[in-house]
Formats: C-alpha cells, structure tokens, sequence
C-alpha cells in the first residue's frame, strides 16, 4: 500500500553549504542506501517523488526542516527513521517521521512562515541601537526592497514580508529573531532585514533557521504547526 511520509530534519555543520537542487540529490542517494521503496514519476525520465518544504539560503542551519517522500510500501516511521539515519551524511540528521495523508497540500504551499535566529558576535552590535530600528522598522506601512539573486532582480515589499522581530542579548552573543511570511510569492532574507535596521556589512556568526510554520497539521497524531 502506498505511503506519504514527513521527514523533520536539521542541517548544521558543513551540510549548511549544500543548495536546494543538490539537497534533493543527497536525499534521494540516501534513501536509496536505505533501501526504502521510493515511488518514482512515470514515463522516460522518472523523477523521485520527494518535496522540500521552502528552499533555505545557502549558507544557513536549520533546526527542523520538511521533507515529504512517496513509498510505493508502507513502512513504520520508526523503521524509516533508522534506516534514513544510518544513510545521511554529516550535517543531516533525522528528527522525526510521521505518516502524512495522500490529499495533503503540498509542503511549499502549506508553509507559512519562518522562523529563524541571526547571531552577532559580542560587541558587533548595539542591540539598544538595533531595538530602536526595530520600531521605527515595524512602524513603516511599506518598505519598497530590490534585491539581486544572481543573474534576477527582485522588487517587493520588505515590510509585509515581516510578521514579527525582536533583539535580545545573550552572553556570547546578540540574536535577531524573526518571524517571516512565505507566502504571496516568497519570503524575505534574513540579511535583507538585518540590512534594513542598519546592519550592512556586520557579518553574522550564524544564520539559522529554527522553525516552518504550517497552514494546517497533515501528519497523523500531530495536532499543531512546528
């Protein structure tokens, strides 16, 4: 009997490096190591049946990403949890497997928003000065932003892209913490944020990615988003 299946997942260290296209290669090479029966598309050129939920930058970690996969035999999600585990390379590493219903909305389309914690060296950043920008940031009704994505050129609304942010300090480090929309045609960048409170050129120590918010719970026994 045919499965869907929810794999959460965090990507640190060196795998943080790895982009969207080649994740989704690294993903299909380990399931086939684990000898999982993955479902493939039809016709000359099967593809794999996987989802990603919102593409992460190059560059940044992640505490609890989405992938769903298509097994053409139902497994138990314990069983596949050990057996993808055994099969990832460093930097990825499997936090949980949950059964999803077939009728589900896909991951991309059901992702709402996210969350992510952008971390300054001490010293790098007056986080009074940043608190400050943060009002005068969320205050503004539109933000008209252009960013350039290689060889694209994007023009949209910075400040309704953003539905939360905050500043606290720590010890050994001041952190950005965000609340951004995935939704109506993408999300902003963390860096795109930092730069608008007046952060250009302070260079994090690390970006990360903590949590996706979903529309609506899809796998069973599951009760609410991430």
């Amino acid at each position: 009997m045919p499965q869907r299946l929810r794999v959460t997942y965090r990507k640190t260290g060196p795998a943080r490096y790895v982009a969207h296209l080649d994740l989704m290669r690294t993903w299909e090479r380990a399931i086939r190591r684990a000898r999982l029966p993955l479902t493939y598309s039809q016709g000359f050129t099967p593809h794999p049946k996987l989802q990603l939920a919102a593409p992460l930058p190059v560059g940044t970690a992640a505490e609890r990403e989405f992938i769903d996969m298509w097994l053409d035999e139902a497994l138990a999600p314990g069983e596949v949890s050990v057996r993808l585990a055994a099969q990832l390379p460093g930097g990825l590493g499997v936090v949980d497997v949950r059964e999803v219903d077939e009728g589900a909305p896909s991951l991309q389309s059901a992702s709402t928003v996210a969350h992510y914690e952008v971390r300054y060296a001490p010293g790098e950043v007056d986080a009074a000065a940043v608190r400050l920008a943060i009002g005068e940031f969320m205050a503004l009704e539109t933000l008209p932003w252009v960013e350039e994505r290689g060889e694209r050129t994007r023009s949209y609304d910075l400040r309704q892209a953003v539905r939360a942010v905050d500043v606290r300090q720590e010890a050994d480090a001041t952190v950005l913490v965000l609340r951004l929309s995935l939704q109506d045609g993408g999300s902003a960048r963390p860096s795109s944020i930092a730069n608008a409170l007046g952060l250009a050129g302070v260079e994090p120590l690390l970006t990360t990615r903590t949590a996706i918010e979903l529309a609506a719970s899809t796998a069973r026994g599951d009760s609410a988003s991430p």
